[in-house]
């Protein structure tokens, strides 16, 4: 466990795993409001073979709180600021959530360059049916919200009085078979996000359109559903059909196919992950 400041001054709290002299190097990003301990499952299993470098987002977790950047244009500077000082020329992506939305804006402003391979988690390429959409565009996309009632949600979400409204929004992503201590793990994540930072932060993560940046991909891309996610399984078929070579894999909810299936189903993510990172090209230079 180490730290990494930020050009802007705000500490993010970064974890290096695994061997470092042979295998892969995988960047796993967490998604709005948790943390990078909701990847602590499939780590053991990915660092036996890999390097693993996880973080925690600013305002997130262990890091930095500021009352700036609340925006995922800076939330991928910082990716790509501490992508420098680790020095990494080739790594693999995994972007859950939010964290895909930040994976896309780092490939909209600096290419596919460095990357060996793409992981996206059950990520809408939009969220909220937006004024340049039609509805039937933004459901094949996978928006949650309309345009409208955005500001409602985000707004409750900011409250002062909002922890019910957080815990809910929560448990909406997650199976109903998820045992209490899990979901009071997560909770406890989630809280360590100051509510009116993030209401801000998810106003701008709902407010993006990537659509147009999944036919730029142009490396190895892996996009995962959940078959009892509240991300519609189908908007992120609609994904792997626009990302050039893509493959889809939806996880039952058998295996944990909710919208964190690293988290409760991490022997089935870890072994689709390590398949799919081995049928990809290896590391670069």
């Amino acid at each position: 466990m180490s730290t990494f400041t930020t050009t802007d001054g705000t500490d993010l709290d970064v974890r290096d795993t695994g061997p470092t002299d042979s295998g892969r190097t995988l960047v796993l990003m967490h998604g709005w409001s948790q943390s990078q301990s909701t990847f602590d499952r499939v780590v053991p299993t990915l660092a036996a073979q890999h390097r693993v470098v996880t973080y925690d987002h600013r305002g997130h977790g262990r890091s930095g709180k500021p009352d700036h950047g609340a925006r995922v244009a800076r939330l991928a500077a910082d990716l790509a600021e501490l992508v420098a000082h680790l020095g990494l020329t080739s790594y693999d992506l995994v972007g859950h959530s939010m964290g895909a939305s930040v994976a896309w804006s780092h490939i909209d402003t600096h290419g596919t360059g460095a990357l060996d391979s793409l992981v996206v988690i059950d990520q809408p390429s939009a969220c909220v049916v937006l004024p340049w959409m039609t509805p039937e565009e933004g459901a094949a996309a996978g928006a949650i919200l309309d345009f409208p009632s955005t500001e409602g949600f985000v707004g409750a979400v900011g409250a002062a009085d909002a922890t019910e409204t957080r815990r809910a929004f929560l448990a909406s992503m997650l199976s109903d078979v998820l045992p209490e201590e899990d979901m009071a793990f997560l909770f406890g994540e989630n809280l360590q996000m100051p509510g009116p930072w993030g209401a801000r932060l998810l106003l701008d993560h709902a407010m993006q359109d990537w659509r147009d940046v999944l036919p730029r991909i142009d490396v190895p891309t892996l996009v995962v559903a959940g078959e009892v996610s509240h991300v519609a399984p189908a908007s992120q078929q609609w994904t792997a059909e626009h990302v050039p070579g893509a493959q889809l894999r939806t996880f039952s909810a058998d295996e944990g196919g909710s919208h964190f299936p690293f988290y409760e189903g991490p022997e089935h993510f870890a072994r689709v992950l390590l398949d799919f990172l081995a049928g990809t090209p290896g590391p670069r230079g």
